[in-house]
């Protein structure tokens, strides 16, 4: 009797073991070990019946293949501490070419207050973009905002970013950025400082075409007399096919009386 026992289970296990083998998936693709020609892909990559990548999954301002885009936006802007325009409407565009490891930008946009209306500075920044390793993604930029924004003292200041994103698991990101801008106005009203920003966040893809994150941000803007700025903010991206993708977004200045948050819909759109 324990002899049928065994020669049961034995017959149970083998049944079972040799599908999971033939089933086997260790880069967990979606395509058999036995049948894949192009074994230990990450999952940031989408791959074909043959497990080979024709995708990587990546948000349009991390692309790796030669890419024109454009971003059209249009936000409103509600601050408190700015007497006479507590409420401001901005349109905005923004032109990018990707090349390899590079970036090359231009923005501009629109403002718009009670009776009072004009362009805002003219931003031109040039960026390289650094995939360390399948999960880890480091990129370091510098630009310059041109004064075409109307108003007394007004001068091309200088911008210098940094960004570390780290992917520790599946679809789930931990990201820094840093923001440097050397202000080169000239002192009319207030005295003027260099401007920093820290940003830290986490991010989720909860599918291959929505992403979501929520971020940390502290700095201080370019004048003295203001208080250190910290911010929450959120971001949601969806991804409507190859050519087509919007963004909508939320920040929210935190530890201040007065009210101050900013609201962003953009859609993007994808040249080539």
């Amino acid at each position: 009797m324990k002899m049928m026992i065994r020669d049961i289970v034995g017959i149970l296990l083998v049944g079972v073991v040799l599908p999971l083998e033939a089933m086997r998936d260790q880069d967990f693709d979606g395509v058999a070990d036995e049948v894949d020609e192009c074994p230990n892909t990450s999952f940031f990559e989408k791959v074909d019946s043959r497990g080979c990548t024709v995708e990587i999954l990546t948000l349009p301002n991390e692309t790796r293949k030669d890419s024109l885009q454009l971003l059209i936006g249009y936000g409103v802007i509600i601050n408190e501490d700015l007497l006479g325009r507590e409420e401001q409407n901005i349109e905005t565009l923004k032109v990018s070419y990707y090349h390899n490891s590079w970036s090359y930008s231009l923005g501009s946009g629109y403002y718009q207050y009670e009776e009072k209306k004009g362009v805002i500075d003219t931003t031109i920044k040039v960026k390289k973009h650094l995939f360390l390793t399948p999960n880890l993604r480091f990129g370091l930029s510098a630009g310059v905002k041109l004064p075409t924004y109307n108003f007394q003292g007004n001068k091309t200041d200088y911008l210098l970013y940094s960004s570390l994103t780290y992917y520790p698991i599946e679809s789930f990101s931990l990201f820094t950025q840093f923001r440097h801008t050397f202000v080169e106005d000239e002192e009319i009203d207030s005295k003027l400082q260099d401007s920093q920003y820290f940003t830290g966040g986490l991010g989720y893809f909860v599918t291959r075409n929505l992403y979501l994150n929520a971020t940390y941000t502290k700095g201080h803007n370019k004048f003295v007399s203001q208080h250190d700025i910290k911010s929450i903010s959120s971001t949601l991206y969806y991804k409507f096919n190859k050519e087509w993708f919007g963004l909508v977004s939320y920040n929210k200045e935190i530890d201040d009386e007065d009210a101050h948050h900013v609201y962003k819909l953009k859609i993007g759109y994808i040249v080539w």
